[in-house]
């Protein structure tokens, strides 16, 4: 969901909250008076402070949608914490008022413990059930969908107004059942005020909102860490980038948005494009683990004793100026064996570079302790040849291609996109994602494809097969 799109969703969830706490408001302060139940009075005055507090969150919901700027570089997402904050001190002061006249009613006369019952008391609390019933659900789907903080305190907030509810309905209940008990009686003494202590129930609830509401807006407005955030993220690079080990990580929340940065170890030698490279790597990742999360990545040079095995494999490949992948270290019974795919330009003659792998391998085996090393040695396909012989119109180039993907029997194109750089040329050539392959077999099917298309057109463009993606065309395989 885009950001406009949400933006305009929190702020119709909180209007419909602000429409919904006037109204209800409006009949439990007409309904308590003409009743005289301090159950339905407490309600009406938390009513108030509901209307007060979802004026808040609205108020509070537009400011955060702004984006950005020089005083706010993080947006404006903690007015949000903000507004939680001071919802909560209006419910501590609503809880405070609601004890202090309970605490009066009792101990003064009869009289003062004396409700009028009538069908409107029933009907606006099973009115104000329905509606924060609802209310909730939709205020907890829409915070749940944008990660509003604001949202989520009055779902929470709401859903707890359906049982302080409950105990007024109870309350008002008793009162109107104690004419028919014997006076005098405990049950008489009981129901007589059952409503004052529905009130003090209601305070109760209203404590426990107030001690949820406010360690959350607290814990953010200090950027607290999320833990298990900070967990995802480390288990995600342990998993997926283990060769780059995290020195530190911390995650900052600001509104809906999270803020990650990290310090990671990298091998000395690493070259600023490469460095470049890895960070855009970790800031992609850590983006799919929480989803929207702004990284900011600072790499230092590790100490050779910090080294994983893997970073210095490829720390000693980058000292030797080779590339490296496929990397598999194995501690078999044999002993301690090491397999890597070596990158080699690829028109490079091997009698050359055999003199600077052999370097290579006694470097691996004598760092690592290594009892062999195996290398698979691969061209280097991240240098583009150059081409001298004039490319045909576009039109014409892809009908070629097509008609040659035809005669393969390969899939039809949907889409041909050629780069050039001076002579060097790159072709890329998008088929249909073919969902069912696992990723090994699409690998093979692809590379396959590249090898036969290269095969069967004119040596103008260096070719690469990939599948279409259905928003943008990336290379893959």
């Amino acid at each position: 969901m885009d950001e406009t799109r949400q933006d305009a969703q929190k702020a119709g969830a909180a209007l419909s909250s602000v429409l919904w706490s006037g109204l209800l408001t409006m009949m439990k302060i007409v309904v308590g008076v003409m009743t005289g139940s301090l159950g339905i009075l407490s309600e009406a005055l938390h009513s108030a402070l509901d209307l007060l507090s979802a004026g808040g969150t609205y108020f509070a919901v537009k400011v955060a949608a702004r984006p950005a700027d020089d005083d706010h570089p993080y947006g404006h997402g903690k007015v949000e914490n903000l507004t939680a904050l001071a919802e909560t001190l209006l419910l501590l002061g609503t809880a405070a008022w609601v004890v202090k006249e309970a605490v009066e009613r009792l101990a003064g006369d009869a009289s003062a413990l004396h409700v009028e019952t009538s069908v409107w008391a029933f009907a606006v609390i099973v009115v104000s059930m329905l509606v924060d019933i609802n209310r909730a659900a939709m205020l907890r789907r829409v915070a749940r969908e944008t990660k509003s903080p604001a949202l989520a305190a009055d779902a929470a907030h709401f859903a707890t107004d359906i049982w302080s509810s409950a105990a007024v309905l109870l309350g008002i209940t008793c009162a109107a059942l104690a004419g028919y008990t014997l006076p005098g009686s405990h049950v008489h003494w009981l129901f007589l005020r059952m409503d004052v202590f529905a009130s003090l129930v209601v305070a109760a609830f209203i404590l426990h909102v107030c001690w949820g509401l406010g360690k959350q807006a607290v814990n953010n407005l200090m950027d607290k860490t999320d833990a298990q955030a900070v967990a995802r993220a480390r288990c995600t690079m342990q998993e997926r980038m283990p060769a780059y080990p995290v020195r530190e990580l911390r995650v900052r929340e600001v509104g809906d948005k999270s803020y990650i940065s990290m310090v990671v170890d990298v091998p000395r030698e690493l070259h600023v494009d490469t460095a470049h490279e890895i960070a855009d790597a970790i800031e992609a990742l850590m983006a799919d683990t929480i989803p929207g999360a702004e990284t900011l990545v600072h790499m230092q040079p590790a100490e050779e004793d910090d080294l994983t095995p893997e970073m210095l494999v490829r720390r000693i490949a980058l000292t030797h100026r080779f590339g490296v992948h496929g990397l598999v270290l194995l501690h078999a019974e044999q002993g301690f064996v090491i397999f890597t795919d070596l990158e080699l330009p690829p028109h490079a003659s091997l009698g050359v570079w055999k003199v600077a792998i052999r370097a290579f391998k006694n470097d691996l085996r004598r760092r690592l302790h290594a009892d062999r090393v195996v290398v698979h040695v691969e061209p280097d396909l991240r240098e583009l040849p150059s081409f001298d012989e004039p490319l045909p119109p576009a039109d014409e180039w892809t009908a070629r291609i097509r008609r040659a993907m035809q005669e393969l029997g390969a899939p039809q194109p949907v889409g041909v996109e050629l780069y050039t750089r001076g002579g060097e040329r790159l072709c890329a050539v998008f088929i249909p994602q073919e969902d069912r392959l696992t990723v090994e077999q699409s690998h093979a099917r692809l590379s396959s494809l590249t090898r036969q298309l290269t095969a069967a057109l004119p040596r103008l463009a260096r070719i690469i097969v990939a599948y279409a993606d259905t928003e943008k065309c990336e290379l893959q395989g």
